[in-house]
């Protein structure tokens, strides 16, 4: 452990017995950042998660660089995620820490689509996303559908649907329609996702029991095919009369 290190740690137990004050915290993410100590500012990360902690201490972890990338794929390539721990209820902290490795990756990638290496990260990405968005923890499975958003490609788009048309929970059901929308922020052209999603966003629209899940996948496919049937206070206030509204509206549109 570096010098560096010990002092972070030090700084992070400080800050813990003040319950880690606002100003204090945010100049503590910062000097993480900006510090070349890669490996001790993603151990205090992997603490919070662990003590469930949200202080942000990840926010500043993209100011490594490409060398915080690949120091993030270097983590989870080392990490064995074997079927049964995919199969548990209650996920392992080996898991959760996959999870959140790979959800921070993204997340960060999703920063600097702009860059060159963007693409090729992404790549290296994806299998572990999707691999790990097959756990029964639908919490975690929540997490790698949102990142799919950022990093994946025109050929998940049938996963994405999939889990949006058949995923047991109805956050999981309502984040795929989410992602797909945010696929055309990132890597796929708006208008393929139109053509090879109108029909599944019109069966899930119309098949959806759960009002906010409803909701959000209305206001993912609209924003997908520049509509407006539901605004964000009727979705935020969960306005049953509004979001019916908003479904009939949508499917007018979807299933012509």
């Amino acid at each position: 452990m570096s010098n560096e290190t010990e002092d972070f740690e030090q700084t992070y137990e400080a800050l813990e017995k003040e319950n880690f004050p606002d100003g204090k915290r945010i100049r503590f993410i910062a000097e993480l950042g900006a510090s070349s100590d890669i490996e001790g500012h993603f151990r205090l990360i992997c603490r919070t998660w662990k003590e469930e902690k949200n202080l942000r201490l990840e926010s500043s972890f993209g100011r490594h660089g490409e060398e915080g990338l690949r120091f993030l794929l270097e983590r989870l390539k080392k990490v064995e995620i074997s079927d049964a721990l995919l199969q548990r209820e209650e996920a392992s902290e080996e898991l959760r820490e996959a999870v959140f490795t790979a959800y921070l990756l993204a997340e960060i990638l999703s920063q600097g689509r702009h860059r060159e290496y963007f693409s090729s990260y992404c790549e290296e990405l994806l299998p572990f996303l999707l691999r790990f968005s097959e756990t029964e923890e639908d919490f975690l499975r929540e997490k790698c559908l949102i990142a799919l958003g950022w990093v994946a490609g025109e050929r998940e788009i049938p996963f994405l649907t999939r889990k949006m048309l058949e995923d047991r929970d109805a956050f999981c059901r309502a984040w795929a329609a989410s992602s797909l929308m945010q696929m055309s922020f990132h890597r796929v052209n708006g208008a393929i996702l139109q053509e090879e999603t109108k029909k599944d966003f019109a069966k899930a629209i119309e098949e959806e029991k759960d009002l906010q899940a409803s909701g959000i996948m209305i206001e993912a496919a609209q924003t997908l095919f520049s509509k407006k049937w539901l605004s964000a206070s009727a979705l935020e206030a969960e306005d049953e009369a509004q979001i019916e509204k908003a479904r009939r509206s949508a499917l007018r549109f979807l299933l012509k």
